[in-house]
């Protein structure tokens, strides 16, 4: 009995792992991902994003004090990401799944200190809770983000849905009676963290490296999903975050010079932001439900820069009469570019290996960064040269010639890239247009040969693995690492798990004493020729 259970758990996992659950337990999985991150996503919004945190009849200190927790916040993101990056120069990075509890409740608590800190006009108190609010969403953003990561391709789309969810909470949360919107604030994040953890509790189930876990006598350690893989930042697609993040830039700057001094328009114009995002999240997810099963991350970029540039050309045009729909274009669109730089992060952490706490870390960081850097801007303009029709001309203005040349030069890119592929393939198609007698004589030449290319390949990477002191299964994934494969790509072929190969690449990359998978194909090429 007890061993046909242990062979029914064992099939399970291997169910699991080789994603062949039912479909309605993967739907049910994914509900509770898109749920327990948009809790997150859309506590961030009503905390600093929206009116429930002081009154509507506040002053005009109590608004600016809840702008000032919000850059302090965005600054402790930016400050986290640096010292994550150092630390990991130093040791090995663990993070224990009791930080993510604390992190919630710290969160709920700071909830509350802002709340009575704007209505007492306790600056310490702003302060020092948007610190701890800027360390610890930051640490769970990094857990949903590992989530989203480690899933297949069709979870991308997710990403998206979840942030529409968070738009429509934004929008429905404020408009509750009494105390309510101040008591979902302050529960939200505990209740994207029990989500959070009873998934990854399944998930700890199907592959263990999930949590951290010390190593034995009865085997390795583990990092746990987190921390495992690559910390190179170098193979972030830093080209096309930068063009996301000027959008962004862009957005932020021209909503920070309409607010002016106070924070007290922040009901309308990011209410106006906030419908415009779910516009564009609809817009993006609809192609989906037509069969196609990925999401465009350029195509949703050229939407969004158009939304852009109709806000801004609506302000210079229309002037006070269109500030209130061209601004709440801007602003829309400046908050869904945050989430194409989410998402473009999902997706080189999963190609690529990285380690989500790396990866996650510094994508937040620069959003953080360029949403800080956009407002403090625009508040500097403001104070220095008003906020009059001459100013948002000359701002709108050029903002919308820097949105056209950024799509003009990804235009050209695109048009680059595709016009050398096409050529590569052209040049391979005529290489394999060989004559009757020239594919006969290949065939003779090839059966000649006492080994094939790929027998070759196999030999060197098993002698490599013995010098090396891999293991067998190690040995498997650094086959296919060898080749060049990525990570989910090596995950599907062994019907593991993407933080199961993830693991094993981390201790391979330890036993060889290298940091990223293209120092592993160098040595790994040069031990060739030494041999």
């Amino acid at each position: 009995m007890g061993q046909s259970l242990s062979e029914a758990k064992q099939a399970k996992r291997a169910e699991a792992a080789s994603g062949c659950e039912p479909r309605s337990v993967q739907r049910r999985r994914s509900f509770v991902v898109v749920i327990g991150s948009a809790f997150l996503w859309s506590w961030g919004f009503l905390c600093f994003l929206s009116p429930v945190m002081f009154p509507p009849d506040a002053a005009l200190d109590a608004s600016i004090g809840i702008e000032i927790g919000f850059f302090v916040s965005q600054a402790s993101v930016v400050a986290f990401a640096l010292c994550v990056m150092a630390l990991s120069r130093r040791r090995r990075l663990v993070v224990r799944r009791s930080a993510f509890f604390v992190a919630a409740v710290a969160i709920s608590l700071s909830a509350v200190g802002i709340a009575w800190a704007v209505r007492a006009n306790a600056m310490g108190v702003v302060i020092a809770c948007g610190i701890v609010d800027g360390v610890c969403v930051t640490l769970l953003g990094v857990a949903w983000g590992a989530r989203y990561s480690l899933g297949p391709k069709r979870i991308r789309p997710l990403v998206v849905l979840s942030f529409l969810v968070a738009y429509l909470l934004y929008l429905v949360v404020p408009h509750l009676p009494g105390p309510v919107p101040i008591a979902c604030v302050c529960l939200l994040p505990v209740a994207s963290w029990a989500l959070w953890r009873n998934d990854a509790t399944i998930r700890h189930e199907v592959a263990s490296e999930v949590f951290p876990v010390r190593a034995s006598d009865k085997g390795p350690g583990s990092l746990g999903e987190l921390a495992a893989g690559s910390w190179e930042a170098s193979v972030l697609p830093w080209r096309s975050l930068s063009v996301l993040l000027i959008a962004t830039f862009i957005g932020n700057l021209i909503t920070s010079v309409l607010l002016g001094r106070g924070y007290a328009g922040v009901d309308s114009l990011f209410f106006g932001g906030i419908v415009v995002c779910a516009c564009i999240a609809t817009m993006a997810l609809v192609p989906l439900t037509s069969g196609r099963t990925t999401l465009s991350v350029g195509s949703v970029y050229r939407i969004t820069v158009t939304f852009t540039a109709i806000g801004l050309v609506a302000i210079m045009v229309f002037g006070v009469a269109g500030v209130a729909v061209g601004g709440a274009l801007v602003q829309g669109s400046a908050f869904f570019l945050q989430v194409l730089v989410f998402l473009v992060v999902t997706q080189s952490t999963q190609e690529s290996g990285l380690s989500p706490l790396l990866s996650f870390s510094i994508g937040q960081a620069v959003i953080s960064g360029v949403v800080f850097l956009g407002n403090v801007l625009g508040k500097q303009i403001g104070d220095l040269f008003g906020s009059g029709a001459f100013v948002l001309d000359v701002l709108c203005g050029a903002s919308v010639l820097v949105l056209f040349f950024m799509l003009v030069a990804r235009a050209s890119a695109y048009s680059d890239g595709e016009m050398s592929q096409r050529g590569a393939l052209a040049d391979n198609e005529v290489e394999t247009r060989v004559s009757p007698q020239g594919e006969a004589a290949s065939r003779v030449e090839a059966a000649l040969q006492p080994a094939t290319s790929e027998e070759l390949m196999v030999g060197k990477i098993a002698s490599f693995a013995e010098a090396h002191g891999l293991t067998h299964r190690e040995t498997e994934v650094f086959g296919y690492l060898a080749r060049g494969r990525s990570l989910p790509y090596i995950a599907g072929e062994l019907f593991v798990t993407t933080g199961t190969v993830k693991t094993h690449t981390t201790h391979i990359y330890q036993k060889l004493g290298v940091n990223s998978k293209q120092d592993l194909l160098d040595m790994f090429d040069s031990w060739g020729s030494q041999a």
